[in-house]
C-alpha cells in the first residue's frame, strides 16, 4: 500500500471525478498525501485545498504540463510539485495549449460526425464543465449515445493511435524547455512524468540540462523493464524520484497501488523544500 501518489487527474482535465470524490477515493484506499496534476491547469486549487482540509489529506500542488521535444516529434508530460501559490508562467504557456487542444478537438468532433456518429461539440461540453473538451469526453459523449459499441477497445480505436507529426503540431504543446523553465520560475521542482509511455529515455540527459530535477520511478504505465530504469537514471542524473497512479477513472486505476511509500515521500519532500529554499 503506497503512502503518496503525486500524479492524478481530475474532471478539471481529463479524469472523470470530481475533486471531492478523487480526495474521498483516495483516503478510502489509505492514501495520505496526494498531487492533483490536471493537464495544464491550475486555477482550481482553492478547491483543491477546501476539500483536502474537509477530508484530512495532505495537498502538495502540482501540474502536467502538456510539453513536446521539436527535436525529435516526441511528447514529453512534465509534472510540476510544490508550485508556488501564483504560477503567472505556467497558466500563460498552458491557457495557449488548452485553447489549440479545444480547437483540435472540434475538428475531431466533426471528423467522427463524418464518419456516422451524432455528436455535437455541446455533448462533449457537458462532461467538462470545468475545462475544455478533451478526447475523454467526446468518448463520454459517444457512450451516451452508443452504449453498446463504445468498449474500451473502440476507444482505443477511436483515440489512442499513434497521433501523426502534423496533429501533434496542431495541439499547442508547450517547447519542453520552456515547459521545465516555467516550472522552476514558478517555485517548482519539474519531474518527467511516465517516460516509458513516450520513449523519453534517450532524451533525458538533455531535458537535465534544460533544469529537470526529477522522474517517476513508480507509474501504472510502467512494465517490469521500466522499474530498474528509471532508478538508474535517477542515479545518474541525481534525480529526485517520484510517482504516481495517472488516475483519471475509478473503473481503470485502483488508488494505493501506485505512488510512493513513506520513506520515498519523505525523502523526496525534503529534497522538494531544500530545493525551494535554495532557490530563492
Amino acid at each position: 500500500m503506497k503512502y503518496a501518489d503525486l500524479h492524478m487527474h481530475t474532471n478539471h482535465s481529463d479524469g472523470v471525478c470530481e475533486i471531492e470524490d478523487v480526495i474521498i477515493d483516495a483516503k478510502n484506499h489509505g492514501l495520505k498525501v496526494i498531487a492533483i496534476t490536471d493537464h495544464d491547469t491550475v486555477n482550481h486549487y482553492d478547491e483543491i485545498y477546501k476539500y483536502g482540509k474537509k477530508h484530512d489529506m495532505k495537498i502538495i500542488k502540482g501540474v502536467e504540463m502538456s510539453c513536446y521535444d521539436f527535436d525529435v516529434y516526441k511528447k514529453v508530460h512534465v509534472v510540476g510539485l510544490w508550485l508556488n501559490e501564483n504560477t503567472p508562467t505556467i497558466e500563460r504557456l498552458c491557457n495557449h495549449t488548452l485553447h489549440c487542444r479545444n480547437e483540435y478537438h472540434k475538428e475531431l468532433i466533426e471528423n467522427l460526425r463524418r464518419k456516422g456518429y451524432d455528436i455535437s461539440y455541446e455533448d462533449a461540453k457537458k462532461f467538462s464543465p470545468n475545462s475544455i473538451v478533451f478526447k475523454m469526453n467526446i468518448f463520454q459523449a459517444l457512450k451516451e449515445k452508443y452504449p453498446e459499441e463504445m468498449t474500451p477497445q473502440k476507444y482505443k480505436e477511436l483515440f489512442a493511435s499513434k497521433t501523426s507529426k502534423e496533429t501533434d503540431l496542431k495541439m499547442g504543446y508547450i517547447d519542453v524547455k520552456e515547459g521545465i523553465e516555467a516550472i522552476l520560475k514558478d517555485g517548482g521542482m519539474p519531474i518527467i512524468a511516465h517516460p516509458c509511455q513516450y520513449h523519453n529515455y534517450s532524451e533525458i540527459e538533455k531535458y537535465v540540462s534544460y533544469g529537470l530535477k526529477g522522474i517517476e520511478i513508480n507509474h501504472s504505465k510502467m512494465k517490469e523493464e521500466d522499474y530498474p530504469l528509471t532508478q538508474e537514471f535517477a542515479k545518474k542524473f541525481d534525480l529526485y524520484k517520484s510517482g504516481g497512479s495517472d488516475y483519471h477513472n475509478p473503473e481503470l486505476i485502483t488508488f494505493g497501488e501506485y505512488g510512493l511509500t513513506k520513506e520515498e515521500f519523505d525523502e523526496l519532500e525534503e529534497n522538494a523544500l531544500s530545493f525551494k529554499e535554495n532557490s530563492k
